[in-house]
């Protein structure tokens, strides 16, 4: 055990953009560190929004050393709190994504830049962080998550608020999708955890969380080796656990019958795909490893066992068009989705979608922009164009796609800001078309609640 020196961590929080569910991530750190014989505070604006400014947690727990961890959709809201801390004189860690993909650009806002998963070295780097260090850059090696601790929660401030679970079975992607950067953070490299401690990692949490009402498995692909996610679901379920289960980042070719079956006795509410474009040239250019054929299967084996259906899409892949994403539309309908989202290419740094646009088309500021739409249904400015496929042809795909395909999150109470955009757009058609869709659509998911109540 070392001293009992203190580190305060801070998550930006994204406009529009809530959670129920804390920072795994930071969670995890805290754990190391706490093993080390460290104090840890983490303030997750994500998760607590209304959490006081950074000034107080400085002034009241007054640490040894602030961490923050930065992604590009956060980064303005990340640099106020830099700005807000700095003056306290304490050393800045930063790290997470976009410390990752940018470093060269934090060398005069921290003290230290971590790039890359940070467990294997933050002790040390707590350990010997000092204020006359400025803008140095520590890469770390990938650590074996079976090695490390059960991320610790009661550090958080509010943690007695947790109602979503976040859960690791795994870290990683083999896979290498042109407009995907899990690999500059957690590798390419698949390394699973032990089920057995993904278990008793439930066991006790709900113990200490009273609150917790589902968990969600946030890996990056848990299923790619479906003989260790079949094991952890039934394990799941034969251990009673008695939480619905939610597992993101899915890919149509690892789906079958069985992990379906199993994911249904774990209460799992949805299953998203991420299809990302229906048109054949488009799907083929980002590389996925899958075919179409294999989401057409899967999504009608998800309807076959009555599991709501979501798909994902994104709008300005390689060789996309505003005749191109009409594909992915007519796609989308015809595998009738449940809930669907329509987001907008980022184009990072170092992925394979970056290079095609440097050559093809144009990046713009990609700070605090991101591919997701939250909130109401209005998605941000793209962030890149070609000339193929400008950046009010993109709007224009982007209205045309949530009208033909009834996005949920496209609501009636906007009528008074949708209406500049359809006559903006010339979408009459879609839009008188959307109307009874959309109070139809309504009408059963009444219906459909009445007979489960």
């Amino acid at each position: 055990m070392e001293s009992n020196k203190k580190i305060l961590f801070f998550n930006a929080k994204r406009e529009k953009c809530d959670s129920d569910s804390p920072h795994l991530g930071l969670a995890t750190l805290a754990a190391v560190l706490k093993e080390s014989g460290y104090e840890v505070l983490v303030v997750d604006y994500q998760f607590k929004p209304d959490a006081p400014y950074p000034e107080s947690f400085i002034e009241d727990f007054d640490p040894d050393v602030v961490g923050i961890t930065l992604y590009t959709a956060t980064m303005k809201e990340a640099e106020r709190i830099i700005e807000q801390i700095s003056k306290f004189n304490k050393p800045i860690i930063v790290g997470g994504p976009h410390a990752t993909l940018y470093y060269n650009e934090l060398i005069d806002k921290a003290n230290y830049i971590i790039i890359g998963e940070a467990e294997n070295i933050i002790v040390d780097t707590v350990k010997n962080a000092n204020i006359n260090s400025k803008g140095q850059i520590i890469r770390s090696l990938p650590p074996d998550p079976k090695n490390l601790p059960f991320p610790d929660f009661t550090s958080f401030f509010g943690f007695e608020d947790i109602s979503i679970y976040p859960l690791l079975t795994s870290r990683g992607c083999p896979y290498n999708c042109s407009f995907c950067a899990v690999r500059f953070v957690s590798t390419r490299k698949w390394r699973p955890r032990r089920v057995e401690d993904c278990i008793e990692e439930i066991i006790q949490a709900k113990e200490i969380l009273t609150r917790i009402e589902s968990v969600i498995i946030y890996d990056d692909n848990a299923m790619f080796r479906k003989n260790h996610i079949k094991e952890f679901i039934n394990s799941y379920v034969y251990n009673k656990i008695n939480l619905p289960l939610t597992i993101i980042n899915i890919r149509a070719d690892s789906l079958d019958n069985e992990i379906i079956l199993l994911l249904k006795q774990a209460k799992c509410p949805s299953i998203g795909i991420g299809v990302e474009s229906g048109h054949p040239d488009v799907f083929e250019n980002i590389d996925k490893g899958e075919t179409l054929e294999d989401i057409t299967r899967a999504a009608e084996l998800i309807k076959k066992y009555k599991i709501s259906l979501s798909l994902c899409f994104v709008i300005g892949l390689e060789g996309d068009s505003l005749d191109k994403t009409k594909y992915s539309i007519n796609f989308a309908k015809k595998l009738k989705p449940d809930h669907i989202y329509w987001n907008m290419v980022t184009p990072f740094e170092g992925t394979k979608i970056r290079e095609w646009y440097d050559k093809n088309g144009e990046v713009f500021d990609l700070v605090n922009h991101s591919s997701w739409v939250d909130g109401d249904f209005m998605c941000e400015e793209p962030c890149a164009e070609t000339p193929e496929f400008t950046i009010g042809e993109r709007k224009k795909a982007y209205m045309m796609a949530i009208l033909k395909t009834n996005d949920n999150r496209l609501s009636i109470r906007y009528l008074n800001r949708l209406i500049p955009y359809i006559k903006q757009y010339n979408l009459y058609n879609e839009f008188f078309r959307w109307i009874p869709n959309y109070f139809w659509k309504n009408f059963k998911n009444i219906s459909n609640n009445k007979l489960k109540n």
